[in-house]
C-alpha cells in the first residue's frame, strides 16, 4: 500500500486503482465542451434514407442500421450529415446514375458528398458520390442477417470503406476500445475491477476479464500481420500485488509477465511491439522500467531501470511511435509534470526533457499515432481537462473545458479521435472528441465506473 498512497499523493491519478481508495469528486458532468479552435472544417454529406425490399428486415432493425451508419458519417472528424430533404430525396429517386448523383444538382443543395444505402433481401449496397470530383463508387453487396447485435461490426466496416473511398485513409468506425470497469457487487465487502471492451460509439459492451478481482488500465498490443491481433496487456490485483498480465479477447484469461519483484503497473507497449515500458517499485522507489518482448513469446531477457529520481515518483509512460522516446510522468522538480526520454536499453542515462510546463499538475500522457500530439489531463482552474502538447510547434493548447474530472487520454489510430474518462460526484464515463468538432459525445453505457480507456485497431 505505501507504494500505491506514495503514487495517489504524488501523481494524483490513480485513485481509483486501490480498492481501498474513494471515488474521485467534483461537480455533476452536464457538459463537456470542446475549447480547442478546430483547423478543419466538416464537409457537408448528404445521407440518403435507407430503402429496404424484401423479406428479413423489419423497420426497427432498418432504423437501428441508419442511426449505425449516421454516427459513423457525423462523428468521423471529416463530414457533417445534413438534415433529410423530400427535394433532396427526389433525386435520389431517379433510375439514372447520371441523373440521381449529378454534380452540379449536388453542388447547388451545398452536398460535398453522398451517400445512399439501399438493402434487397438481406443484401446492403451502398453507392458513394462525390460532387466536388464527380467521382461514383458502387461497392459490393454486404450481407447482413437481420440481427443487429450481429451485423454492427459489418455496418462499422461498411461506414470505413465509405470514409476512405472520399477520403483515401482508413476509418476508425470498426475500431474497438478496451476499458475498465469497477462495481461493487452487492455480496461482496469490496469493490472489483474488470475489462470490458465496446465499439467505437460505445455499443456492443462486453466483459473481457472475469477474475472477480481488480483488474485495471489495459493496453492494446499493436496488431500485426504475422501475430495474433487480439491480445492486449492489463494490470490485476488478484495475487495481491499489482502486477502485469498477457490476455487475448478471445478468453480473457490473463497470464503473467515480467518476473520481477514489487509492484508492476501502468503498462505502455511500443507500436513495434518490441518494448514494454513500466512503473515498478522492485528497486527501493517508484521508477521507469523497460523490458524487451516479443509478441509471440513474450518478455525477454531481464526489465531494466530506465529512469529513477531521488524522492520522486514516476507514472503512466507512453511510446512514441518508433519506439524510440517514452513520454511520462514525473515529480521530481515538485509537482507532477510530463517529461520525454530516449527508450534505450544501454548506454548513459538520458536527462529528461519537460514538454508540459504552462500546469503544475499533469498527468496520463499519450501519444498520438503520427507522431505529432500528446494528449494529457492537466489540472485546470482547479478541474482537470484535457490539454495537447504540439510535439512541432512546443505549444500547449487546452481542448476541454467544463466541470468534472476528465482524464486518461488515448488516441485513435487516425491522430484525430480521443477517448477519455470524466468522473463526477455520481459516475464515470468515457467520452470521444475529435479535433475537427467541438462536442464530446458519451460512449459509456450501463452501471459501473467507467475508466482508463485505450483504443485499439481490432
Amino acid at each position: 500500500m505505501q507504494f500505491l498512497n506514495k503514487i495517489i499523493v504524488s501523481i494524483s491519478l490513480l485513485s481509483t486503482l486501490s480498492a481501498f481508495a474513494s471515488d474521485a469528486t467534483a461537480k455533476d458532468v452536464q457538459e463537456i465542451r470542446v475549447y480547442l479552435p478546430t483547423t478543419n472544417s466538416l464537409e457537408p454529406l448528404y445521407f440518403g434514407k435507407v430503402t429496404k425490399s424484401g423479406e428479413g428486415i423489419d423497420a426497427k432493425y432498418l432504423t437501428l442500421l441508419e442511426d449505425i451508419l449516421a454516427y459513423d458519417f457525423n462523428y468521423n472528424g471529416s463530414t457533417k450529415i445534413m438534415p433529410l430533404s423530400a427535394e433532396k430525396e427526389a433525386v435520389l429517386e431517379k433510375k439514372s446514375l447520371s441523373a440521381a448523383f449529378n454534380p452540379m444538382v449536388w453542388r447547388n443543395f451545398g452536398a460535398a458528398h453522398v451517400v445512399q444505402a439501399k438493402i434487397e433481401n438481406k443484401m446492403l449496397s451502398l453507392t458513394v458520390f462525390s460532387s466536388e470530383t464527380g467521382s461514383l463508387k458502387q461497392f459490393a453487396d454486404i450481407p447482413l442477417t437481420g440481427i443487429i447485435g450481429k451485423d454492427r461490426h459489418q455496418i462499422h466496416v461498411a461506414a470505413d470503406a465509405v470514409y476512405k473511398a472520399l477520403f483515401g485513409t482508413d476509418g476508425i468506425a470498426s475500431t474497438r476500445i478496451l476499458y475498465s470497469v469497477k462495481q461493487k457487487p452487492s455480496n461482496k465487502r469490496d469493490w472489483i475491477s474488470e475489462i470490458w471492451s465496446c465499439d467505437w460509439d460505445g455499443a456492443n459492451p462486453k466483459q473481457i476479464t472475469k477474475e472477480g478481482s481488480y483488474s485495471v488500465t489495459p493496453v492494446f498490443i499493436p496488431p500485426h500481420s504475422k501475430f495474433a491481433n487480439d491480445r492486449f496487456l492489463y494490470v490485476s490485483y488478484k495475487s495481491g500485488q499489482p502486477k502485469i498480465f498477457l490476455a487475448s479477447l478471445k478468453d480473457g484469461v490473463g497470464k503473467r509477465l515480467i518476473d520481477l519483484k514489487g509492484h508492476q503497473m501502468l503498462p505502455a507497449i511500443s507500436p513495434k511491439r518490441d518494448k514494454i515500458a513500466f512503473i515498478s517499485d522492485a528497486g527501493g522507489s517508484v521508477d521507469l522500467f523497460l523490458q524487451e518482448f516479443h509478441p509471440e513469446t513474450g518478455e525477454v531477457g531481464k526489465p531494466v531501470q530506465l529512469f529513477s529520481f531521488p524522492k520522486a515518483t514516476q507514472a503512466s509512460p507512453t511510446f512514441s511511435p518508433d519506439g524510440s522516446r517514452v513520454a511520462f510522468v514525473s515529480d521530481k522538480d515538485g509537482s507532477p509534470r510530463i517529461y520525454i526520454i530516449p527508450a534505450r536499453f544501454q548506454g548513459k542515462r538520458a536527462t529528461p526533457i519537460l514538454i508540459s510546463k504552462q500546469n503544475q499538475e499533469n498527468s496520463c500522457p499519450a501519444w498520438s499515432p503520427d507522431g505529432k500530439k500528446v494528449a494529457y489531463s492537466a489540472k485546470t482552474n482547479g478541474v482537470r481537462q484535457i490539454w495537447i502538447y504540439d510535439l512541432e510547434t512546443k505549444e500547449e493548447k487546452q481542448l476541454t473545458e467544463g466541470p468534472g474530472i476528465k482524464e486518461n487520454p488515448s488516441w485513435a489510430a487516425d491522430s484525430n479521435h480521443i477517448v477519455f474518462d470524466a468522473t463526477d460526484s455520481l459516475s464515470s464515463d468515457l467520452y470521444i472528441v475529435n479535433l475537427n468538432q467541438p462536442e464530446a459525445i458519451k460512449i459509456s453505457q450501463g452501471p459501473g465506473v467507467k475508466h482508463y480507456p485505450t483504443w485499439g485497431n481490432h
